[in-house]
């Protein structure tokens, strides 16, 4: 079973057949998932929002989530964090193969283990975005003609309020190339229960500062309004491919 987590302005799959909504308890709270097959392959779908974008990001109760697609069956999870770009060649519509990541949010439940086991666990983090899952996207891309930038470091931020010029200044100083508010800790939750993740990066903005004019989330949403048909269809072919291996 694939997990597929997706974000703003993204609340439904619309190819998922046999579709059923499951709530699943875990030891974080209850999860509603809705699973079934999407290119004749197994999925348990999660807008990490909610359905009507009722979750701010700092309030996502990520280790839930994680854990309930855990909970499924999910083997891999594939997910897309809409973004602002900081790179200056990143620009809005575009997609990138997130590979890795700087935390720069705060107050975060972001650990299964958290000593309650009465151990204690280091997790490498070397590798959190799967290789393996970023080729697969790659390779989705290619075969459905759409342009996907292999790599991106993703910052990530609390939220809910956007970034400040200072802000994006220095996190393209220290390597960043796109920011967003949701992506941490959902990757690192998935590497410490063994689950290959990867993430789609959607560029809805030139980051803080970086643009003409002021930054809206109206904005923000008419991007991503643009951006979905070719992002369901990357989306789509990666599933395909992953049910196939």
């Amino acid at each position: 079973m694939i997990g597929l987590i997706t974000g703003s302005g993204f609340y439904d799959l619309p190819d998922v057949v046999d579709g059923s909504v499951t709530t699943i308890d875990t030891p974080y709270g209850q999860v509603e998932l809705t699973t079934g097959r999407w290119a004749d392959v197994p999925v348990a779908f999660l807008p990490r929002h909610g359905s009507g974008h009722s979750i701010p990001p700092h309030a996502i109760n990520y280790r839930a989530n994680i854990k309930a697609l855990e909970t499924a069956g999910a083997t891999s999870i594939l997910a897309t964090a809409v973004s602002g770009g900081i790179d200056p060649s990143m620009a809005p519509g575009d997609f990138v193969a997130i590979h890795d990541v700087i935390n720069f949010t705060s107050g975060r439940a972001d650990t299964f283990f958290d000593g309650a086991e009465g151990i204690v666990v280091h997790k490498d983090m070397s590798a959190a975005y799967d290789p393996d899952l970023r080729r697969v996207l790659a390779a989705a891309a290619a075969a459905e003609g759409i342009e996907l930038t292999d790599g991106g470091v993703y910052c990530a931020t609390n939220g809910p309020r956007f970034e400040t010029p200072a802000e994006i200044a220095m996190m393209g100083r220290l390597g960043g190339d796109l920011v967003g508010m949701t992506g941490y800790p959902e990757v690192v939750l998935a590497n410490e229960l063994d689950i290959p993740y990867a993430s789609i990066g959607v560029i809805a903005n030139a980051a803080a500062g970086l643009g003409q004019e002021t930054l809206t989330a109206d904005d923000v949403m008419l991007v991503v309004e643009q951006c979905a048909e070719p992002l369901h269809r990357l989306l789509g072919r990666a599933v395909a491919m992953i049910g196939a291996r």
